[in-house]
């Protein structure tokens, strides 16, 4: 693997809200696709995806948590198709994606993995996938983009079906083994401990056929 310690135990929990700062992308070199990962925590997953991958793909990781930020940043930091960003993705992912797309790149993956649930009621504005970023990633996603949300979580993927349903501008697609047969190191934590994990996928539907509906 490698030679980098992990970071003691933290907190798990970090309020987007009260981070600030925006990111602004590094444009890579070439003009491949991008795999976006939010959340990447302890890297193996994003490991794991570059190996397989290799130079076809470039990457954009975001980790909320300072330390593991840093670790990644250290442990991807001889990858020139790698990028990796701190904070809240959720108030750069706009902008980034518009900046890559002007430098020729297109977006083929976003996984949103193991988010935050934030259960209570007045905190459902902290969860990551919510209704602003939903409406801005519907306006600048291609139709061959593909957003991948996974969560031990019932009562979060369910919410998150509601909130896709109103938005109306996505299709949803549930799938039961994870996507290249890669797990993240939470997914493998929950799984052994009897957690199910409900996946789905979401792609932008035709634009001319929810005219139509519409007008019908």
């Amino acid at each position: 693997m490698n030679e980098l310690k992990l970071p003691k135990r933290i907190r798990n929990h970090v309020n987007p809200l009260a981070i600030y700062h925006k990111n602004k992308i590094e444009l890579f070199n070439n003009k491949n696709s991008i795999i976006m990962d939010i959340g990447s925590y302890r890297g193996e997953f994003a490991q794991r995806m570059l190996e397989y991958y290799g130079k076809e793909r470039n990457f954009v990781f975001f980790e909320i948590r300072k330390p593991f930020y840093k670790y990644l940043n250290e442990l991807f930091e001889k990858n020139d198709n790698v990028r990796v960003y701190d904070g809240d993705a959720g108030k750069s992912l706009k902008d980034m994606i518009v900046d890559l797309k002007k430098n020729g790149n297109t977006i083929d993956k976003i996984f949103i993995n193991f988010p935050d649930p934030w259960f209570k009621k007045k905190h459902f504005k902290r969860r990551f996938l919510n209704e602003r970023l939903l409406e801005e990633l519907s306006e600048i996603l291609d139709k061959k983009s593909e957003i991948i949300f996974q969560t031990d979580q019932k009562v979060l993927f369910k919410d998150t079906i509601k909130l896709i349903k109103q938005n109306k501008k996505f299709k949803i697609k549930k799938f039961k083994n994870p996507i290249l047969r890669i797990q993240t190191y939470w997914e493998e934590l929950k799984i052994k401990e009897g957690n199910k994990i409900y996946r789905m996928s979401l792609k932008l539907k035709d634009k001319k056929k929810i005219l139509l509906k519409f007008w019908k």
